[in-house]
């Protein structure tokens, strides 16, 4: 049953409104905030996303979006969909009517379901879908690295391999692409990824507002781009999450992957960040057996359910 005084507003582009998302997301689900630019620039790749924010008199207490799911192809019959409510006003009725206006807006664009991300580290609202007919779709196993006390770690780079960043060598953007397609398409993910044309791509992970170029981290063999990490700033400052580590086919096996990792946990000291986090596919054996070398602890699990638009 809905409270009374509950009102599902429509931030639209309104910066005010979008600064009320933003803090209910780090109140509720900290490591996936982002700040007001990137919830603008979203737009840009996701003309038909929409978002609410649910107002208990007067008080923004939860808040929800729907829109595409980028990285699969565009006739996937799930819209994503982003929902949280503040602790303090759960089990009242809110979440319900949040998913409720989600699961409508998903048959509004053509949608027979949606497709949620949760934490291990929130079981209630794992189980609040699971009540709702939701089940798990899949899972990326967390880690997460402490940096208190620690030091830049070595990098060293195979032969005739830099490493620099796309701040640092614009010029290399095409052979980034080019990268980022090989090795999207050999992500361990249930489904095909679709990384979208360059255009799109640019658009959502590397111009994505709010993060900076530097922490697109490439190896370079003169004009060739063998490997990248992409690291990006989290939790207002105080993680610095790794959203991607990969290297080109041809390139594997040398010690590529390891050393921009190691790169990027020295850019996370640079910028005073308190962890590194990761999430893996929980059958990457390789890049989770680097994660260990490196110190890595077990964190929360990225956790995708997959229920009905009904």
């Amino acid at each position: 049953m809905t409270p009374a005084g509950l009102a599902l507003v429509d931030p639209g582009r309104d910066a005010a409104l979008l600064q009320q998302v933003a803090d209910v997301t780090f109140a509720t689900q900290p490591e996936w905030e982002r700040a007001v630019a990137f919830l603008l620039a979203s737009f840009d790749f996701d003309p038909g996303l929409e978002r609410r924010i649910a107002v208990l008199d007067g008080e923004p207490v939860g808040y929800a979006s729907c829109g595409l799911i980028w990285m699969l192809a565009p006739d996937t019959p799930y819209a994503w969909v982003e929902l949280a409510v503040t602790e303090a006003a759960r089990a009242q009725g809110i979440g319900s009517a949040l998913l409720a206006w989600t699961q409508q807006r998903a048959r509004e664009i053509g949608k027979a379901g949606v497709q949620v991300p949760c934490s291990s580290a929130r079981p209630e609202g794992i189980a609040f879908l699971e009540r709702r007919g939701f089940a798990e779709y899949d899972r990326m196993a967390g880690v997460e690295l402490p940096l208190a006390g620690s030091s830049r770690p070595e990098v060293a780079m195979p032969d005739g391999v830099r490493l620099t960043s796309i701040a640092a060598e614009p010029a290399l953007l095409d052979s980034l692409y080019a990268a980022c397609c090989e090795i999207y398409a050999d992500l361990p993910d249930p489904e095909p990824v679709v990384i979208g044309t360059l255009e799109e791509w640019h658009a959502r992970d590397i111009e994505a507002a709010g993060q900076p170029l530097d922490g697109v981290l490439i190896a370079a063999a003169g004009d060739e781009v063998v490997g990248v990490s992409r690291v990006v700033v989290q939790e207002r400052g105080r993680v610095v999450g790794h959203l991607i580590t990969g290297v080109r086919r041809d390139w594997r096996g040398r010690g590529v992957a390891l050393a921009l990792k190691r790169a990027a946990i020295g850019w996370a000291i640079d910028r005073g960040a308190k962890w590194v986090s990761a999430e893996n596919a929980v059958h990457n054996e390789p890049m989770r057996a680097i994660n260990a070398a490196l110190g890595f602890q077990p964190g929360a699990d990225f956790v995708e359910l997959r229920g009905p638009a009904v």
